[in-house]
């Protein structure tokens, strides 16, 4: 019953970290931006998917692909989604600067973490 409280009081945390740090921007972004340039549609798009590549990793969802095919697809998703969402951030930042440092923090943190993946998974 403890690891259950502690792990539902950490979930918690963690959507507090995750909503804190990119959801608010965005949308803080999207209301700035009724002055002056809103962010493009493909911008919207990469962190999507950027978010959806997380979602997928943190539920377990490459355990549910063969060994191989998963093994095939992580690190290549994780570095496209990467260089995408540094594309992003470049154009954003020239764009719209208010919704391009959550991007960019998030690219930084899913290549970081795609580079250690990589590095484990080769051990």
């Amino acid at each position: 019953m403890l690891i259950i409280t502690i792990s539902l009081i950490l979930l918690v945390i963690f959507g507090v970290i995750v909503l804190t740090t990119f959801i608010v921007p965005a949308i803080l972004a999207n209301r700035k931006s009724e002055k002056g340039k809103r962010p493009y549609k493909i911008s919207y798009i990469i962190v999507g998917l950027l978010i959806f590549q997380w979602l997928f990793f943190l539920t377990n969802g490459y355990s549910l692909l063969p060994m191989g095919v998963a093994d095939a697809l992580f690190v290549p998703i994780w570095l496209v989604l990467c260089v995408g969402g540094a594309i992003t951030a470049i154009v954003e930042f020239k764009n719209n600067k208010f919704f391009s440092i959550p991007v960019g923090g998030l690219t930084i943190i899913s290549f970081l973490f795609s580079v250690l993946a990589y590095g484990i998974g080769e051990m």
